[in-house]
């Protein structure tokens, strides 16, 4: 009878194809992502500018990625730490962070213990922001403009102090640089994030500082006096201050400083989640919510490409290297 090879035909077939639906399931878990709560990692402290910008983006990228996403703040070392526990991660996409001027381009000029490569060891993901910053000082000095801190830190050179977000940190490096263009010298104090050093200059702990949008309210309530912002040209959050290039000052008719923030993971993630990655967190960035929350702090919303951020990353690199052969810092 004819009849039993098509049923063993048929019984192998069903085995053939039992054993794939079995190995089915495994194969779609190891390829489903996220398969768990992503951690965003924000460098600093919270009420910092990579705080900031890391919960702005929050609601939505969970919203689009269909899991929970968790702000993890690893302040300190100029963000080295924060950036190093990523990089410690296991690099499939749940672990992502924020990733500042200071991480990618500074730590790695200055710093021989950094412990990463830049870019190398990243795989960048958005340029988020470009972020001016004001120059700010306490009441109490009584300068009311640059031209006046200027000539006041030259006749009493390293007397004043000023606070940054940390020993070779953007905020450091920004400042020693705007020092080195007009010639005066003031003593460094560094702080584990913006918050804290803006707390210092509301006690006057230290008499200077370049702060980001977060100084408005102090400057409005008088706690505070701005001289000039940083921006290539007037500045939304200060429309009506001068910038630095208009400031009078001869040395500085062509300054401009406006640092950037974006987001990274690390380099080995699989392509196709770092596509995801990049698609959810440029509509995070262009939502109304996050305009509106990212303008009134000053942030200027980019939402670049991966190639956006290895340019600056090469070109801030470049300034750096520059500042470092100058003197006025050294590596750490």
């Amino acid at each position: 009878m004819n009849h039993h090879p098509l049923n063993r035909r048929h019984l192998l077939q069903m085995a053939a194809a039992g054993g794939t639906a079995a190995l089915w399931p495994q194969a779609q878990a190891q390829s489903v992502w996220p398969s768990r709560a992503i951690t965003l990692i924000a460098p600093n402290a919270p009420g910092g500018p990579a705080d900031t910008l890391a919960r702005v983006v929050t609601t939505s990228l969970s919203q689009q990625l269909g899991t929970s996403v968790v702000v993890d703040n690893k302040p300190g070392a100029a963000g080295k730490i924060g950036i190093q526990a990523m990089l410690r991660a296991p690099r499939d996409g749940h672990v992502v962070a924020v990733t500042s001027v200071t991480a990618m381009s500074a730590l790695p000029v200055f710093d021989p213990q950094v412990g990463y490569r830049s870019p190398e060891d990243f795989e960048p993901l958005v340029l988020a922001v470009r972020t001016p910053a004001v120059w700010c000082v306490h009441p109490s000095l009584g300068v009311k403009n640059l031209a006046q801190l200027v000539a006041l830190a030259k006749s009493k050179p390293g007397v004043l102090n000023y606070a940054s977000f940390g020993t070779n940190s953007s905020s450091h490096l920004a400042q020693e640089d705007f020092f080195r263009r007009v010639d005066i010298r003031l003593t460094h104090v560094p702080y584990k994030g913006e918050s804290e050093g803006m707390t210092a200059l509301l006690s006057n702990q230290v008499q200077v500082m370049m702060i980001s949008g977060a100084a408005k309210p102090h400057v409005e309530a008088g706690k505070l006096t701005a001289l000039a912002t940083t921006s290539a040209d007037t500045w939304e959050v200060f429309p009506k201050l001068v910038t630095a290039s208009r400031s009078g000052v001869l040395q500085l008719a062509h300054y401009s400083y406006e640092p950037w923030l974006g987001f990274s993971a690390a380099a080995g993630t699989p392509a196709e989640t770092v596509t995801r990655l990049q698609n959810a967190l440029r509509d995070a960035l262009r939502t109304p919510e996050a305009q509106a929350t990212l303008g009134k702090l000053g942030y200027r919303v980019v939402a670049g490409s991966a190639q956006d951020m290895r340019n600056a990353i090469e070109q801030d690199m470049t300034l750096y290297r520059v500042l470092l052969r100058s003197g006025r810092v050294s590596v750490s």
